[in-house]
């Protein structure tokens, strides 16, 4: 079985804040001829240690659960984060897929 990788393109980006405590990230992607798996967003760096011009960056990655390829599959997540493990800085959400990325300001 392989290993983790980015999901080949995302397709869908949408950040909300919630009570200026939590905030909920969605994404979707696809990828063909994929291992089917569990989607996760993995930070490209360590959470509060430091940020981009504060924007949160993430991976959007699959965890294979099946050996098998199949060709066009979904993936999609949603996540809630606490804001107070975030810099006060935040501005924004970037989501890096294979092929593309995208970006949400707050």
């Amino acid at each position: 079985m392989r290993t983790e990788r980015k999901v080949q393109c995302l397709i869908y980006l949408d950040v909300r804040v919630y009570e200026n405590r939590l905030m909920l990230i969605e994404a979707k992607g696809t990828s063909d001829f994929e291992q089917p798996g569990v989607a996760k967003l993995v930070p490209t760096y360590e959470i509060g240690k430091r940020s981009e011009g504060g924007i949160l960056e993430l991976d959007f990655i699959n965890q294979p659960v099946e050996s098998a390829k199949k060709e066009n599959l979904t993936f999609e997540i949603k996540t809630v984060v606490d804001l107070g493990k975030l810099p006060d800085d935040l501005k924004g959400v970037k989501v890096n897929a294979e092929e593309n990325a995208d970006i949400v300001l707050l």
